[in-house]
């Protein structure tokens, strides 16, 4: 309980835009990089929903756009091709017992425990499958109901400070591996980026906002962790500071790309790019990074360039108020 009551605590502060803490989530996921691959698995993820199970060639899509290394022990296993060979047809029937549950699941009609005895169930009896194999699995079944469990999300997690259980090693054997990580531990997981997309809001494509669903926490939580470097991701980092010309031309970056979305809009939103624009040329030439910083918040925060943001985020470009976190990072490493 007190885990959750401190995870709570954590979610007001990085959402909160006032804050100095404020982690901006839409614009982390605008960042995101959405491959193709990722289109295809929601479209088969969706086939598979409507139909009722996967086909040992549907799963195996999904399981070629989550799998990236062998995780067996034996350097010469390739997980996927002892995919095809021990599990053949059987998916069919695996997959149909889990979509049965996730659609009881969906409507209340089944509840958390039930759910994660089914997910623990699938991930034990099914080859080359682990926590991560599974959420995949689901997030592509449901994306507005669930995420992926992944070792970059829970990164990113325990950087902000967030009470979240460390995935184990893919390389153990899967009954020590759901000793220590089982069905449940997913689905408190899915929990807390569920209810962590409740405090943000995003444009929805048929008008107005929506909350964040929990794949799009993930992959906002998977940038984010990149963004900083971790899980050595850039192994070039040191732990030196950024020099304050380096940051100057970073922030600088962004403001460019800001300015360049708003050359595609009216006029009125031209003009505010180019005023934008020129004014941190003029705090960038003169080296002078605190004004940078000033003049940047002062518009990020206020209300006198909310309608261009807005016009902007509607066309799903880059904004003052999208890259504020991104910025005020960048003057704070």
């Amino acid at each position: 309980m007190g885990e959750i009551m401190e995870n709570g605590r954590i979610i007001l502060k990085i959402s909160n835009a006032a804050e100095n803490n404020y982690l901006d989530l839409p614009s982390l996921l605008r960042s995101f990089s959405y491959p193709v691959s990722l289109e295809l698995s929601e479209w088969i993820g969706a086939r598979i929903y409507q139909k009722g199970y996967a086909d040992p060639l549907e799963f195996l899509t999904i399981m070629v756009n989550k799998f990236f290394t062998r995780i067996e022990k034996n350097p010469n296993s390739n997980i996927l091709e002892e995919f095809i060979t021990k599990e053949g047809k059987s998916i069919e029937d695996k997959s149909r017992i889990l979509v049965s549950l996730v659609k009881k699941y969906e409507v209340g009609s089944a509840d958390s425990s039930e759910l994660s005895s089914a997910i623990t169930h699938f991930c034990r009896c099914t080859h080359g499958v682990r926590l991560p194999m599974v959420s995949f699995f689901l997030r592509m079944l449901l994306p507005t109901k669930f995420g992926t469990l992944d070792v970059h999300c829970i990164s990113a997690l325990k950087s902000l400070g967030f009470k979240v259980k460390e995935i184990p090693s893919e390389n153990m054997s899967k009954d020590a591996y759901l000793k220590q990580y089982d069905g449940l531990d997913y689905v408190e997981y899915n929990s807390l980026i569920t209810e962590t997309g409740k405090h943000y809001k995003i444009a929805s494509p048929l008008g107005g906002f929506r909350f964040m669903t929990p794949a799009e926490v993930d992959m906002a939580l998977f940038e984010y962790d990149k963004e900083r470097g971790g899980l050595n991701i850039r192994t070039t980092r040191t732990d030196e500071k950024l020099s304050k010309e380096e940051k100057i031309k970073r922030i600088m970056t962004i403001v460019q790309e800001i300015a360049d979305g708003t050359r595609k809009g009216p006029l009125w939103v031209q003009r505010a790019g180019e005023k934008f624009l020129l004014r941190m040329n003029l705090h960038a030439k003169n080296n002078d990074l605190d004004s940078m910083l000033n003049y940047y918040n002062a518009l990020a925060d206020g209300t006198a360039g909310r309608d261009v943001g807005e016009w902007l985020q509607n066309q799903n470009l880059p904004s003052i108020e999208s890259q504020a976190e991104k910025v005020r990072r960048i003057f704070r490493s």
